[in-house]
């Protein structure tokens, strides 16, 4: 097992020149209970989907279980379950 369930070096993105997370550096360990809090702006939406390689970073890393999500993000979507709050489905679609 990894000595870090996950692990951000560096972590930034940046939307034209709106920088939504700023050189975040953060390590959790197997165990841990870690909560992301802030206000709406704060990137913390933008940190997670980082974290699971739905959108890349600008600069830095993001380690799931030791598996970077940028360059293997299909490894980290089998380790990992993600449930947002407001999911976009559009009301006027069906599946069919």
């Amino acid at each position: 097992m990894c000595q870090y369930v996950i692990e951000l070096t560096g972590l930034t993105k940046k939307y034209g020149n709106f920088t939504a997370v700023n050189d975040l550096n953060l390590q959790i360990r197997k165990g841990e209970i870690f909560g992301l809090l802030g206000p709406n702006g704060a990137g913390k939406s933008t940190t997670i989907l980082m974290m699971l390689g739905l959108t890349e970073p600008t600069d830095g890393s993001v380690k799931v279980c030791g598996v970077d999500s940028t360059t293997h993000p299909i490894d980290v979507k089998r380790k990992v379950g993600y449930l947002p709050e407001d999911v976009g489905f559009y009301e006027d679609m069906t599946g069919i």
